[in-house]
C-alpha cells in the first residue's frame, strides 16, 4: 500500500512537477496551492490573508508581519494561528487518505501526528533550467534570476526554520534527496513511488534530528540519492 508522499524542493528543481507526475500515476490526491484554501475556510482567515503568509514572506529569524499588513499588537500569535491551520489541513488529509503534499514542514507535521508518509528533497545542479523557469514562470527580468532563485531558496529555508527548528535541504531529514536535473521529472517519480510502495515506513518512524546535531547542508555539498 502506497503511504503519503511529502515532497521538498529546491526553488527551480520541478518538485512540484515531479509531484504531479506522481499524483497522475498513483491516484493520490496532490495538494499544494488547495491546502492554502482549506486552511483558510477551517479557521475562518481571508484567504488572500492565509496565501499572503505563505512561505515566500518568512523573513529573517521572525516572520514580517507588516508584509501581509498586519498591525494589530496582538498579531504575534497569528503566524502561529495560520501555520496550525495549515496543520490541521495536512494531518486530516493525510489521515482521510495518503496523499502528495508539496512543501510547507509536511514531512515535519505528519511525523508529529505519527502518519506514515515518505519525504523527499528534489534539488537541481542545472542552473540554466533554474533560470529558465525564474524567466518564463515567475516573470524575472534573467539578469536578476539568480538572485531571485537564492532568495526564494532563502524564503524556504527561514520559513522551515521558524516552525520546525530543522534545516531545509539537510539530508539526514529526508528519506530520498534527487537532483532532478540530471535524472530528470518522470525518474525521480518512479523512484520516489518504488520507495512509497516498499511498505517501510520511514518518515513516520524516524525521530527529528538531534537538535544537537542539526546542520545546514552546504550549499556546495551535493545530497546523494537516497
Amino acid at each position: 500500500m502506497i503511504k503519503s508522499i511529502v515532497i521538498n524542493r529546491e526553488f527551480g528543481s520541478g518538485g512540484r512537477e515531479i509531484g504531479r507526475l506522481i499524483s497522475e500515476r498513483t491516484g493520490l490526491d496532490f495538494l499544494d496551492t488547495g491546502i492554502m484554501a482549506a486552511a483558510a475556510q477551517r479557521r475562518g482567515l481571508p484567504a488572500n490573508q492565509l496565501e499572503a503568509f505563505d512561505e515566500h514572506v518568512s523573513a529573517g529569524q521572525y516572520l514580517n508581519l507588516s508584509i501581509i499588513g498586519v498591525t494589530d499588537p496582538d498579531a504575534a500569535a497569528l503566524p502561529y494561528k495560520m501555520f496550525g491551520a495549515i496543520a490541521q489541513v495536512i494531518t486530516e488529509s493525510a489521515q482521510t487518505r495518503p496523499a502528495v503534499f508539496i512543501g510547507r514542514c509536511a514531512d515535519s507535521i505528519l511525523r508529529e501526528a505519527k502518519v506514515p508518509f515518505l519525504s523527499a528533497f528534489v534539488y537541481s545542479t542545472d542552473l540554466a533550467a533554474k533560470i529558465e523557469r525564474a524567466v518564463g514562470v515567475d516573470g524575472v527580468p534573467r539578469d536578476e534570476a539568480e538572485k531571485y532563485i537564492a532568495r526564494m531558496d532563502k524564503a524556504r529555508s527561514r520559513y522551515q526554520q521558524f516552525f520546525t527548528g530543522t534545516h531545509f535541504g539537510d539530508r539526514r531529514q529526508y528519506d530520498l534527496c534527487l537532483n532532478s536535473g540530471r535524472l530528470g521529472y518522470p525518474l525521480c517519480a518512479d523512484l520516489i513511488v518504488a520507495a512509497a510502495t516498499s511498505g517501510t515506513d520511514a518518515g513516520a518512524a524516524d525521530a527529528d534530528p538531534d537538535p544537537a546535531d542539526r546542520a545546514a547542508t552546504p550549499p556546495d555539498a551535493e545530497p546523494s540519492v537516497g
